[in-house]
């Protein structure tokens, strides 16, 4: 099987990544690790693992930046594994992840993607701040048919699917990989594609078998204010899956939603409401969406301080 790493100026982290990989209790693996030109020393530290681990790290390095899509297509098709896990060069595998992922998958043939729950770590402080899918911030885990999980991660987003918890058949993965017309959070219309194309199912391990490191050069950190990478995909779904329409269109309305919220909280009022009643056109109006449309207004008369 084949552990997927796209990795970028982690030279202070990538150690600890490769390590916990080094460190499975399941041996039969391979480490695709890909460098998109790091300019610090992440792929000096990466070289000295591959040259001890030569039948058993690959690694490479892109002539130019490639971008996180682009970085992570690379990866891809250098797995050749019957199944592939996802990480990156911060994060942390548990010595018996790919071990239960693997016995699981093994079990059953018609799972073609399985995941697991998640400790979310701060960096600095080591401590956790909360669990993927339990505890009083967890996401419930969808499973079932992956054309039911294909709706729940339109609708949802993967907030209840860490990527870092995935582990797929490569036979499911679509042939075009990545999609490059989402430059950064390309792995939502990923899961989706797999998911809308199969007649198997998804599988969820309760146990914690990886940790999300959180830090300030993390993509959630990076992209939590770009929605551009969320409409495009929306986009791309409702052109590809006509029975994904209608759960698109809502995820769009929400979206619009979150936007206006988050505009009205940051003193921004009118371009909030507007925001708002887009989402109302887009799909439905809540009483929820009534409630911010009418604090926009009362945040308008009132002074800023």
């Amino acid at each position: 099987m084949s552990v997927f790493m796209p990795v970028y100026n982690q030279e202070t982290l990538i150690s600890e990544s490769i390590e916990s990989v080094i460190d499975q209790t399941f041996t039969d693996w391979e480490l695709i690790i890909g460098d998109d030109c790091s300019d610090d020393d992440t792929f000096a530290v990466a070289l000295k693992y591959q040259k001890r681990f030569p039948n058993k790290i690959r690694l490479f390095r892109n002539d130019v930046n490639l971008g996180i899509t682009g970085n992570c297509n690379e990866v891809l098709k250098r797995c050749t594994g019957t199944y592939v896990a996802y990480t990156a060069g911060d994060d942390l595998f548990m010595p018996d992840k790919l071990e239960k992922q693997v016995a699981l998958m093994n079990s059953r043939p018609d799972c073609v993607l399985s995941f697991h729950d998640v400790e979310v770590f701060d960096s600095e402080t080591k401590s956790t701040i909360r669990y993927w899918n339990t505890g009083k911030e967890g996401s419930k885990p969808v499973v079932g048919r992956a054309v039911d999980v294909a709706k729940a991660l339109v609708l949802q987003g993967t907030g209840f699917m860490s990527a870092l918890s995935v582990m797929v058949r490569r036979a499911a993965i679509p042939i075009s990989g990545y999609d490059n017309r989402v430059p950064m959070a390309s792995d939502w219309l990923m899961w989706i594609d797999i998911c809308a194309n199969s007649q198997g199912t998804v599988e969820f391990i309760a146990d914690t078998l990886a940790r999300y490191r959180k830090h300030s050069q993390s993509i959630t950190y990076v992209t939590k204010e770009d929605v551009t990478d969320n409409m495009v995909t929306l986009g791309l779904v409702e052109a590809r899956y006509f029975w994904l329409r209608e759960m698109a269109r809502c995820r769009r309305g929400r979206e619009y939603y979150r936007q206006g919220v988050q505009l009205i909280l940051e003193n921004e009022p009118k371009a909030g409401r507007a925001q708002i009643w887009v989402g109302a056109k887009t799909y439905i109006w809540s009483w929820k969406s009534l409630g911010w449309w009418l604090f926009s207004w009362l945040k308008q008369v009132i002074p800023r301080s």
